[in-house]
């Protein structure tokens, strides 16, 4: 047992040997020459901000129509009879695009049909008329034994809301 304690004290102790610490040596000696009441080396002094003037000012703006569509009147408002609800608090589905949502099933409770829908998350969620869905503020309409149809609402830059007709259907 003492042999082995004192292969493992050689071992640890070839560790502390020279390990080639002559540039940290210098670094310190450097550190230890310095006045302690010397001032620390300032660094050079950052340049002053130039601003630059902005030259296109006069200058259509990309984020309005051209004239020439402005003219004819063709640029759709935002506001119409077709615009969702923006004050409406979203439904948990509505994250997900439609495209990514499942119908698992669909049943009768108290009367009223009712549709499962499977997000990617891996939750199931159920859902009845009425309820939104999907990214394009997706109205559910109709619930039948072997689909849910929902109403879209997509924003078209010249037509303005536009309402678009979708389905999930149950795949067996």
């Amino acid at each position: 047992m003492k042999r082995l304690l004192s292969i493992g004290a050689v071992v640890l102790l070839a560790g502390c040997g020279d390990a080639n610490l002559s540039q940290l040596d210098t670094v310190m000696e450097e550190i230890r020459r310095t006045p302690a009441g010397q001032p620390p080396v300032i660094i050079p002094t950052i340049p002053e901000y130039q601003p630059v003037d902005y030259r296109y000012r006069e200058v259509r703006s990309p984020f309005l129509a051209p004239e020439s569509i402005r003219a004819n009147g063709t640029v759709a408002v935002m506001e119409s009879a077709l615009a969702p609800d923006q004050q409406r608090t979203p439904e948990p589905l509505e994250e997900f695009q439609l495209e990514a949502l499942r119908l698992v099933g669909t049943l009768r409770m108290g009367g009223k049909q009712v549709a499962l829908i499977s997000a990617p998350d891996g939750s199931v969620y159920s859902v009845r008329e009425g309820n939104y869905l999907g990214t394009n503020y997706g109205h559910i309409t109709a619930i039948g034994p072997q689909e849910v149809r929902i109403t879209e609402r997509i924003f078209n830059q010249l037509q303005g809301w536009q309402e678009r007709q979708a389905s999930l259907t149950l795949n067996e």
